[in-house]
């Protein structure tokens, strides 16, 4: 396997090292392109790579890769803290708060990237090496089954993988801690998915009649994020009791009816902060929130950042 230092050097081009801008640990780079400009970082290791982008996109591209990237790595799973856009081939959806699954293995890499927005992800790349460690090229010989155990759970283990994503982003160790802190992080990842997998199998679907239900409460959330939506009218959406009606949602979204609502709220928050120059008060009535204290509290505790900070990269 070819070494993720040559895949660097190789994507990066004329990107300049810079200080470590996360743990001093790893290698960072600086660089301030016609469609972007912002930090790359890694850490490398036998068995996996664990990399932040923290990148500002200036405008609408298409991003296609040619090399072989599984000549480096197999496989990459990783936390979308903000980001806006859309992977091709297969399609899945670049959006903040979700999780994020590369196989290096297709013929054809493409992503198209939105412009003015913020890209920043904190992701583990898997090496054959360490899947042969714990057993998994034993288990599934097949590469797709391997991929479909990260494709499956993604959904389900973005809660407790986004607590792994934040530690590794504010991480600054360096030397043996470093070592011992990132390694722990990387098989905790796995095992978390490996664990949501061995519990999806032996889940029992939702029945077809509720499942349409439930995605018919997620799709009038969406398109109607804004408003003060009741229970009791989710329940008559739904034809189900609150009991139920919770209960569904929760098994077929992982999280409740209120965190699924607010992570809407705030996803196109950010968009309004990053894409207009609308004053926030305005923006926490776009989506819903008369108070904008309360707008910005919930923005932070999703974001991770204020609502104000996210308007000055902005505006960089």
């Amino acid at each position: 396997m070819k070494s993720f230092d040559d895949l660097v050097a190789w994507y990066l081009d004329d990107a300049a090292p810079t200080g470590a801008a996360f743990s001093p640990a790893g290698k960072a780079f600086t660089a301030d392109r016609e469609n972007y400009r912002g930090r790359y970082w890694y850490y490398d290791t036998q068995d996996f790579t664990i990399d932040i982008h923290d990148m500002a996109i200036k405008k609408d591209y298409v991003e296609s890769i040619s090399e072989d990237l599984s000549e480096y790595v197999l496989l990459s799973s990783a936390y979308i803290i903000s980001g806006s856009g859309e992977w091709l081939d297969p399609y899945q959806v670049i959006e903040p708060d979700s999780l994020f699954i590369f196989d290096t293995t297709l013929p054809t890499d493409r992503c198209l990237m939105h412009g003015h927005s913020i890209y920043k992800a904190v992701g583990v790349r898997f090496k054959e090496n360490m899947m042969a460690k714990v057993g998994l090229t034993n288990r599934f010989r097949n590469k797709d089954q391997l991929m479909r155990i990260f494709y499956d759970t993604r959904t389900e283990i973005t809660r407790p993988i986004r607590h792994l994503a934040l530690d590794i982003l504010h991480c600054q160790m360096d030397g043996t801690s470093a070592d011992l802190f990132f390694n722990a992080k990387a098989h905790e990842w796995l095992a978390i998915t490996l664990d949501a997998y061995d519990r999806h199998k032996n889940k029992r679907p939702l029945p077809a009649g509720d499942q349409v239900a439930i995605e018919t409460v997620a799709r009038y959330i969406q398109d109607h994020y804004a408003f003060d939506i009741s229970q009791s009218f989710l329940e008559k959406l739904a034809a189900m009791s609150g009991t139920k009606l919770k209960a569904c949602f929760r098994d077929r979204y992982n999280m409740s009816i209120t965190e699924f609502t607010q992570r809407k709220r705030m996803n196109i928050a950010e968009n309004l902060l990053l894409t207009t120059d609308m004053a926030i008060a305005d923006i926490a009535k776009a989506v819903g929130y008369q108070s904008p204290s309360r707008f910005s509290l919930l923005y932070k505790r999703y974001k991770n950042a204020s609502p104000s900070a996210v308007r000055k990269i902005a505006n960089q």
